[in-house]
């Protein structure tokens, strides 16, 4: 009868170290997706535009300008993101008070051709243009970052039993690592006053990992009229609105 209880009392336990391996296995698998979700949760947070750096002429004058061009400088397999760099950038300065125009609806069929400083000029005479600003985009940078499976669980075996080293071990071996990948985009603006044929401002801005080309556009142009604003170069005739 010892015997028997003995067995059963040794089988109860192999059972309750079976059902505490299996539950710590769930909890890690349960962790690491947790943790998964909680980066992706962190790098939707952290996306923004800033400005890395900007400067002005030294004697630049604050103006406002009749008619300003937006020129975003892409080639044409970006013709989606050119459009919508200058359409918002455009926006904002309508929005502000000013008189703004795209390169695209002046220069058309010409738009992605290389122009001569003839054709430059004549246009922004006919179309009355005193000033212009360029978008050109310096580089674009794609980042993709691979984290093994329990690479975040720290070993689990303080006192040598097997059963918190075999659930350690099998978080780390068996369970399928994840990508998480971004996208950063460096920009470069600059302030031309044609009167003066001469370059009044500059900005370098950096957007972090952008939701899309759209939202990219919108921040980016809100944060440059911002600065030129700030740094006065451009008089802010109405209050800007957030949007």
């Amino acid at each position: 009868m010892r015997s028997i209880g003995l067995g059963n009392a040794q089988n109860h336990r192999l059972k309750l170290i079976t059902s505490i391996v299996l539950l710590k296995i769930y909890i890690m698998k349960a962790s690491r997706y947790l943790f998964t979700f909680a980066a992706a949760i962190i790098i939707l947070s952290c996306r923004s535009t800033k400005i890395t750096s900007s400067w002005k002429l030294g004697n630049a004058e604050t103006k406002s300008y009749h008619n300003i061009m937006v020129w975003a400088i892409l080639p044409e397999k970006d013709s989606t993101l050119r459009r919508q760099v200058e359409t918002h950038l455009v926006n904002d300065l309508i929005g502000k008070g000013y008189h703004a125009l795209g390169s695209l609806e002046v220069y058309r069929a010409k738009a992605y051709e290389k122009l001569n400083s003839k054709e430059i000029v004549d246009e922004f005479k006919s179309t009355g243009v005193d000033a212009v600003i360029t978008m050109v985009l310096l580089d674009k940078i794609k980042e993709e970052k691979y984290y093994p499976g329990g690479i975040f669980n720290p070993a689990i075996n303080p006192n040598g039993r097997f059963d918190r080293y075999y659930s350690s071990v099998y978080e780390k071996i068996l369970t399928p690592g994840y990508y998480l990948s971004t996208t950063d985009y460096f920009w470069e603006a600059n302030l031309f006053d044609v009167s003066e044929d001469k370059m009044t401002y500059s900005v370098h801005t950096k957007s972090f990992d952008p939701a899309s080309t759209e939202s990219l556009a919108h921040e980016n142009g809100l944060l440059i009229l911002k600065d030129m604003v700030k740094q006065k170069i451009i008089k802010n005739p109405e209050p800007l609105i957030e949007q």
